[in-house]
């Protein structure tokens, strides 16, 4: 009798297919294009497309060392010494991580632009363009130098006392060493942020163009869809390879495993965290702005406070766009976690499933984070925009689910693979052997074991999808505009404190999604 195909492995091929339909295909037609185009490339890589490369480059490189110098100074601070209120520091430089990034380029206007609180600079430019990207990325390098340094052991640090080395000697020989690899990681995380942008550019670029916004002139501004490919190039270039080299680290890293107890520094304390709290509080000064700046009502010449902005009167859309980013993000997080963590539990723990078939997943799975969401929303406009089945409301919103989704794919797959990993992997073995399916071991002990990691990969999609920005800038339509391109508009219009209403309605949406998940986490598991 011929033996048929088992249902895990039928899902499995479906789900690979489903997402090579979301990368492959759509990346593939705006290669062809770019193909097509080899020859008049010369012709549509204008001078000012090439400062447009270069701009890019430069500006990612400068604010990846940057977060990188600033980020090592508060990682250091977090986990080497014994600065007060360590734990609200630990909490306030994640502030950027629940706002879009137009939040941070709208802080800085209030703040150092030409009518800052503060400063009064000229922000439009390469320097907006830089401060905004600094601020967007330097909590993901903090996060990823204080994983490094959280793994030194103190053991080290009194051997080299024992050996005449002063705190100087000891940084040097040991501290830096071992943070070298977190160092070069959040770099790397730094610049493809920045390059691959679109808020911060958008916002406070200017005449100072990056590549992000140009592929947006291009496409919907001009209709130049051959010229935008080719820039898309340019853009999915450098984000390549800066993810293969962060990813050749990983690789080859060896994770070491440590306990660090602070020893007494008093001096160290007070230089460190002073430092540290200094760029924590600018960093959080600049989104709490915001949020102010959303009750005044008419920044900066009538600054008396008020709740009006919040009924967006001067919008088209009214909160409309808000309502859209709601649904977007939790359709977002619903079908992602659902499906991140199936596709996680069948390549993990589910030996029947062809080698080879897993092995196409696994690559499918891990290409979503290195490409830029302009590049990939481009690509999916020109291939899946002029469907039949996308062009009603409903439609509409479900191709922004679809893509936001496939651009979200990697992380949350990771973190699933992860805590997966970690599972007694003979679970499945003595349910068989107690009589019970695997589908009720899957319910009963294995999903409750991984709620850690289901609500981390809800609260991580559903903010990324809140304030996702380049990702659908090329497939919204009037019915499913998102919240950060109305702001965006609402500001272009002259109407600031309204986009900073609806900034932080997706701020404050983010925020308490994640608290949300990190409550129930603590419900199910309140010893963890």
């Amino acid at each position: 009798m011929k033996r048929q195909p088992q249902t895990p492995t039928l899902l499995f091929a479906v789900l690979t297919l489903l997402l090579a339909a979301g990368i492959v295909w759509p990346l593939g037609k705006l290669a062809l294009l770019t193909a097509d185009q080899a020859q008049d490339f010369a012709q549509l890589l204008t001078a000012y497309n090439l400062r447009a490369v270069v701009n890019t480059l430069v500006m990612g490189a400068a604010v990846a060392l940057a977060a990188c110098l600033l980020g090592f100074v508060v990682a250091y601070a977090i986990t080497l010494t014994n600065v007060p209120a360590k734990g609200a520091m630990r909490a306030l430089f994640l502030a950027p991580l629940f706002a879009p990034s137009i939040m941070p380029a709208i802080g800085l206007i209030y703040l150092v632009g030409s009518n800052g609180l503060i400063f009064n600079l000229e922000l439009y430019g390469a320097l907006g363009v830089f401060l905004g990207g600094l601020v967007f990325a330097l909590p993901h390098a903090v996060m990823q130098i204080s994983l490094a340094l959280s793994r030194l052991d103190s053991k080290l640090f009194s051997a080299a006392g024992s050996l005449g080395a002063g705190a100087l000697m000891q940084f040097a020989t040991i501290t830096l060493p071992h943070a070298k690899r977190g160092i070069a990681n959040a770099f790397l995380i730094a610049f493809i942020l920045t390059i691959t942008d679109f808020g911060v550019p958008k916002m406070l670029g200017g005449s100072f163009p990056m590549l992000a916004t140009e592929i947006y002139n291009l496409a919907i501004g001009s209709q130049e869809f051959a010229a935008a490919a080719v820039m898309s190039i340019g853009l999915l270039a450098p984000a390549l390879a800066a993810y293969w080299t962060m990813h050749q680290l990983t690789q080859n890293a060896r994770t070491r495993t440590g306990s660090v107890r602070v020893a007494p520094g008093p001096l160290r304390d007070l230089f460190a965290g002073g430092t540290a709290w200094a760029i924590v509080i600018a960093e959080t000064a600049v989104i709490v702005i915001v949020i102010y700046g959303s009750f005044v009502a008419f920044w900066p010449y009538q600054m008396q406070l008020t709740a009006e902005n919040y009924a967006f009167r001067n919008s088209t859309y009214g909160i409309a766009p808000w309502i859209n980013s709601l649904i977007l993000a939790a359709g977002t997080a619903a079908a992602g976690t659902a499906l991140c963590w199936l596709g996680a539990y069948a390549s993990v723990r589910t030996p029947s499933i062809p080698a080879g078939l897993q092995k196409n997943y696994r690559a499918l799975a891990a290409i979503p984070i290195c490409i830029p969401g302009t590049v990939l929303g481009l690509a999916w406009a020109m291939t899946f925009a002029g469907f039949s089945l996308f062009k009603e409301p409903a439609g509409a919103m479900t191709l922004l689910i679809c893509n936001t989704l496939v651009h979200l794919y990697t992380v949350p797959h990771l973190t699933a693979v992860t805590g997966l990993k970690t599972l007694n992997a003979r679970y499945e073995t003595v349910g068989a052997t107690l009589g019970a399916s695997r589908m009720s071991t899957l319910c009963r002990v294995i999903v409750p074991l991984s709620a850690r990691e289901l609500a981390e990969m809800f609260s991580y999609l559903f903010a990324s999808a809140v304030t996702t920005i380049s990702s659908v800038v090329f497939l919204y339509t009037p019915k499913s505009i998102v919240a950060a391109v109305a702001a965006i508009d609402m500001i272009d219009s002259g109407f600031i404190s309204e986009g900073a209403a609806m900034a932080s309605l997706i701020f404050i949406s983010a925020l308490f999604v994640r608290m949300l998940a990190i409550a129930a986490v603590r419900s199910l598991h309140p010893h963890q």
